[in-house]
């Protein structure tokens, strides 16, 4: 198949084999993706929003600076998909193949990964501000520079994590489980308070 417009709105691509495809400079919008074969498709500049890609095959994909703004993906398989600078603003991934995945320069803010595995991921630079991460098995994952504000993380897997240099709010050190992860001495302070911990200086031998 073949696209030759520059904007598709509540179109039917259910479904639809577009594998190893270019796509670029193009806007979809309330689309239905369901099924489709997008394996190893290439997108630059590409804006996908409200579109649903259940049972879709993102597999091997490449995307530049493109965008899936509240978009469902529902037993979408994204392993061996490469994105940068793109942003998923809001989207929902419910029981996803998702290693392994490349993430520079993304914006994730808002998504939801709840129940997510995605063990060994790095998400370093990336922003899940407001991310839904709960129950999600982030195990061995790497965060440096990520900006997890106002992420929930409540029963979240985090266990030999590299958070070193992340930013993060005091909710998720209560409600996250962190054991074994590395973090530098402000998020120790954080998570010391977090459980009200009270730090002091030792008592001076008299």
């Amino acid at each position: 198949m073949e696209l030759t417009g520059s904007s598709y709105e509540s179109e039917d691509f259910i479904e639809v084999d577009l594998w190893g495809k270019s796509l670029s400079d193009i806007t979809f919008t309330s689309c239905d993706f369901a099924g489709a074969g997008l394996s190893e498709v290439r997108t630059e500049k590409v804006t996908f929003t409200d579109c649903s890609f259940v049972g879709a095959e993102l597999h091997g994909s490449q995307h530049r600076f493109s965008s899936f703004v509240n978009c469902t993906f529902d037993r979408t398989s994204w392993h061996g998909a490469t994105l940068t600078g793109c942003r998923l603003l809001g989207s929902t991934f419910t029981s996803c193949r998702l290693r392994p995945i490349t993430l520079t320069d993304c914006d994730l803010s808002l998504c939801s990964l709840a129940g997510e595995r995605l063990m060994g991921t790095d998400f370093s630079g990336v922003r899940l501000r407001e991310a839904n991460l709960t129950g999600a098995d982030l195990s061995r994952c790497t965060f440096a520079g990520a900006d997890l504000t106002g992420a929930r993380a409540g029963g979240a897997i985090l266990k030999d994590a590299d958070l070193r240099g992340a930013r993060i709010d005091t909710p998720f050190w209560v409600a996250a489980k962190v054991v074994g992860a590395k973090v530098d001495i402000d998020q120790a302070l954080l998570y010391a308070a977090a459980h009200g911990l009270v730090l002091q200086e030792p008592s001076a031998e008299r």
